[in-house]
Order: C-alpha cells, then structure tokens, then sequence
C-alpha cells in the first residue's frame, strides 16, 4: 500500500525496490569496517563519536579549539530526530558539509541516515524528489524525511531485520538500487 504522502511515487519501481531490498543488503554484515566504527560508539563523549565516523569515512579529524568543541556539542546534543536545522551553522565549520554532518549525527543516534547522491537520485527514479545539495541542510532535512516516509510505510517484508541500523539499510539499498 503507496501512502498519500507519497503520492506521485512510481509504485511498480517502489514495489520493486521493496522486494529487492533484503538482497542489496545481505552483505551490510559483511562491512566489518562500518560495524566496528558503529559498535564502538558508546557512552556520551560526543566528540569522540565525531572523530570514529570522521575515521570510518577517511576523513581528516578535526582538532577544532574548545570553544568550536561546545559549538558542535551543543548543535548536536539539542538535536531531536527528524529535525536538522540546528546543524545549518556547522557548515561554517572548515571541510564540513551536510554529508559530514550526516554521518556524525548517523554514528551519533543511528537513527540518522547519511546523505548520499545516489540515494536522493534513486528517489527521484522512484517518483520521489529529493534533491542533493551538500551545502543545504534543507535537502539534508527532506532527505531524512523521505528515508522516514519509507521507513515507516515499508510492507512487512521490505525492511530487513539485520541488527544494523534501518537508516543505513535504506541508504545502502537506494545507493544499489538499479
């Protein structure tokens, strides 16, 4: 069943996907890599939690001065999942864009999924626009509506149950999703 607020979705393409899903990612296990990097996410220490996904993602980490810390702290510990806005300044921040961010907020809560071009295009495919705009945490935010939408109308079957976050799967998914 296509829910009305995904009305204009290609429902034959999003039946597809649904049924192809659980074979995109059977091998998400696989990627001990990721699974580390997530697992070794614990307690509080936010910026640590910063510095495993900027690691996981060869990205350089940062050794920001401590007030830059409590900016990104902050940002981050007020964050409630859907919402994103609070992240629009973290883009002043040197080599940080909404896909950056994403993948902090996805090690911090994994409920957050990591922006990625080929998810949004394969959305588009599917009837469902979702721009990709690394400098926009506006698309950052609709993109993170529309996994949510898919989330949570998904048939029962559609969403595998693997153990990993169900944010990460959708990604993967529409990242292979021919």
């Amino acid at each position: 069943m296509i829910p009305i607020s995904l009305y204009g979705v290609d429902e034959i393409e999003l039946e597809r996907f649904y049924a192809e899903l659980p074979g995109l990612v059977a091998d998400a296990y696989d990627d001990l890599r990721y699974e580390k990097a997530l697992f070794s996410v614990k307690g509080k220490d936010t910026l640590e939690h910063i510095s495993i996904a900027d690691r996981w993602a060869e990205e350089q980490v940062n050794s920001w001065p401590e007030e830059i810390q409590m900016e990104v702290v902050m940002a981050i510990a007020t964050i409630k999942y859907p919402t994103v806005g609070l992240l629009e300044h973290l883009l002043s921040l040197e080599d940080v864009d909404m896909v950056r961010i994403s993948k902090w907020m996805h090690f911090e809560t994994n409920i957050y999924p990591i922006y990625s071009e080929d998810a949004c295009a394969t959305l588009g495919r599917l009837g469902i626009s979702t721009p990709f705009d690394p400098n926009d945490t506006a698309s950052y935010g609709l993109y993170v509506s529309r996994l949510e939408g898919l989330k949570l109308h998904a048939p029962a079957e559609g969403m595998p149950e693997i153990g990993l976050p169900r944010a990460r799967m959708l990604q993967l998914g529409l990242e292979r999703f021919r």
